[in-house]
């Protein structure tokens, strides 16, 4: 009896231990050089109903890092598209991408949808669009949510995150690329 116990407990330990993201960009490059992404794993898969129409939606919640290595700052922009799309993998289901002002942290990261209050952001900012400038400083990082919202749920999961192309930005949600914005260094 103590051998599966000791195993299960051995199996949760490793589990504690491992990586906290789903994908991770060190950049190497000319244009890109000292600049890092992290992509979180999906959380929520639960409803939200609008409480002006009484639409229910299904949504995930992501978080991402980006971290500055360079001598110089780096001017972020993020923007999705206004209208809802569908993707190859999920036809028939339109999904909305949303940029909530709330940071996450560390902290946050093993509580309910990574800490963010979804319901509250969803009822001010549902249908509209969100877009996001920061300027990431020399050695620092910045944390940002990212929420997908659909009409209907999906078979299967749900992964996404961003990459660099040059100085642009891809979102790639389930294997579907958005050009979503910009990193750029600023010259000193």
């Amino acid at each position: 009896m103590k051998y599966p116990i000791a195993f299960i407990f051995l199996l949760f330990a490793f589990l504690g231990m491992g990586q906290e993201f789903h994908t991770e960009y060190r950049y190497t490059d000319s244009f890109n050089n000292g600049i890092t992404i992290q992509n979180s794993y999906p959380k929520g898969g639960l409803s939200y109903t609008d409480p002006q129409s009484g639409m229910e939606y299904v949504y995930v919640v992501f978080w991402t890092a980006i971290t500055n290595e360079t001598e110089s700052n780096l001017e972020l922009e993020v923007r999705f598209p206004e209208n809802s799309f569908t993707v190859p993998s999920s036809p028939g289901i339109d999904f909305t991408l949303y940029l909530p002002t709330d940071k996450p942290t560390p902290e946050k990261e093993h509580r309910i949808d990574y800490g963010l209050d979804l319901k509250s952001f969803l009822d001010e900012y549902l249908g509209q669009p969100t877009a996001l400038t920061a300027t990431i400083l020399p050695n620092d990082i910045y944390r940002f949510y990212t929420v997908a919202l659909s009409d209907q749920g999906i078979d299967g999961v749900m992964r996404a995150g961003f990459a660099l192309k040059g100085q642009d930005l891809t979102y790639t949600l389930n294997g579907h690329e958005i050009d979503s914005g910009s990193i750029k260094i600023q010259k000193k």
